[in-house]
């Protein structure tokens, strides 16, 4: 079957890498550079615990108080459009306790598939910086440990992946790197570190060792359609025909779906990071950790460390100020005291792909038959990238479960 993938960031890659293995005819179609944006700066943290979506209880009141500052894991950046606010309505209602329970079950279909998929990565020789360090949210207040891990009492399966850490000899235990002022944590320790530019290069050698193509600078400008049917995505370059269509292009997910008649509620949660270089490895986190006051996950890698930030709903374009990059650094040097922060790169922003309920988007666009969205990983990108493309093949192949269908773009709406 030949199949045309829109979008070359990480979740792309990944599907192009699946299908080329199950012996389809791929192209991949990239407007840019492939690994740019949020696949090239995110938290680097691979997680096979934290199933729950962005809108939970309580997030849209911490989210709008932000609007009026405050340091916060979820702001929002005001915008006036009829879209958004509908946009904002729905995150409000995703938010609800029960609806958060679906979201967070659906998520979990695809995180049951993280750690096995990077795993399965490995064992077909991608080579890639990857290390087995776990995960810890840590706190220094009990009262917010406690609040954070009562979140697991409704979901046993996901609770059973993590261990409690209380009292400041069972944290530094793991991490004697620690502020010595944090003294509650839960740790995930099948977590792992995964460096995504390298887990791209990776998989885009192994595309172009299985005869799939990687078009670079090329963007779709439109579709030739028949019938609820995409013929051929037409490029700067010229149209491209294919039996199967995959748009995972990110926050351009949602312009691409527009040119089809729909109408994705989706939109960006702009994002920013930071990466350490320092050669000690004794002075590097011990694993990736998300902290509870200032909001920021911190994960060691090969060259040192890199923190990043939560999410900023609706920030029109990737930016952030050199005031902001000093007080992530500072805040990385609350948590890690010892950490040399003299050879610190320029911050990179970016904008990530955020669904209205919090949960990946990946199923047929609603109105046409061949042609499938991959994107709304807000966060996770990274990390769900194996998981979606095994989605997309099962989807694609015919032989999808019925609980893939919790992803399905038409959760919506048929025309959102």
């Amino acid at each position: 079957m030949r199949i045309v993938i829109i979008g070359a960031g990480v979740v792309g890659l990944a599907a192009a890498h699946e299908l080329l293995g199950a012996g389809h005819e791929v192209t991949i179609v990239e407007s840019g550079d492939y690994g740019q944006g949020p696949s090239h700066g995110n938290a680097a943290l691979v997680t096979g615990v934290l199933s729950f979506p962005v809108p939970a209880p309580g997030s849209i009141g911490i989210a709008a108080r932000s609007v009026f500052g405050g340091n916060s894991a979820i702001s929002i950046t005001p915008q006036f459009s009829l879209d958004y606010l509908r946009f904002l309505l729905r995150m409000a209602w995703a938010t609800k306790k029960s609806n958060f329970v679906v979201g967070t079950d659906a998520q979990d279909i695809l995180t049951r598939m993280v750690l096995d998929g990077f795993a399965e990565y490995q064992e077909q020789g991608l080579n890639f910086e990857h290390h087995t360090g776990g995960s810890m949210h840590v706190f220094t207040s009990r009262q917010a440990y406690e609040q954070a891990v009562a979140v697991f009492d409704g979901f046993p399966e996901l609770k059973k992946r993590i261990r409690l850490l209380e009292g400041a000899s069972a944290v530094h235990e793991v991490d004697p790197n620690l502020a010595p002022d944090v003294e509650y944590a839960y740790f995930a320790p099948d977590d792992l570190q995964v460096e995504p530019d390298s887990v791209m290069k990776a998989l885009v050698a192994s595309i172009e060792q299985a005869g799939g193509k990687l078009i670079q600078h090329s963007p779709v400008t439109s579709f030739e359609t028949s019938d609820g049917v995409v013929r051929a995505a037409v490029t700067s370059q010229g149209p491209i025909e294919a039996d199967q269509f995959i748009i995972a292009a990110g926050v351009g997910s949602r312009g691409l779906a527009k040119k089809l008649g729909y109408s994705l509620p989706l939109f960006p949660g702009g994002g920013y990071s930071v990466d350490v270089h320092f050669e000690d490895d004794s002075l590097k986190p011990a694993a990736s950790v998300l902290t509870d006051v200032s909001h920021i996950a911190v994960t060691p890698l090969d060259w040192g460390l890199r923190a990043s930030s939560g999410m900023i709903i609706g920030q029109p374009e990737p930016s952030v100020a050199p005031t902001v990059i000093d007080k992530l650094i500072a805040q990385v040097q609350e948590i890690y005291p010892d950490v040399p922060v003299d050879d610190v790169d320029p911050g990179w922003a970016g904008l990530r792909p955020m669904s209205a309920d919090g949960v990946p988007i990946i199923g047929l666009v609603p109105g046409q038959r061949n042609t499938y969205l991959a994107t709304g990983h807000a966060m996770l990108g990274l990390t769900y990238a194996p998981s979606t493309a095994k989605v997309l093949r099962a989807l694609i192949e015919g032989d999808a479960p019925e609980d893939y269908r919790a992803f399905a773009p038409a959760r919506f709406g048929a025309h959102a």
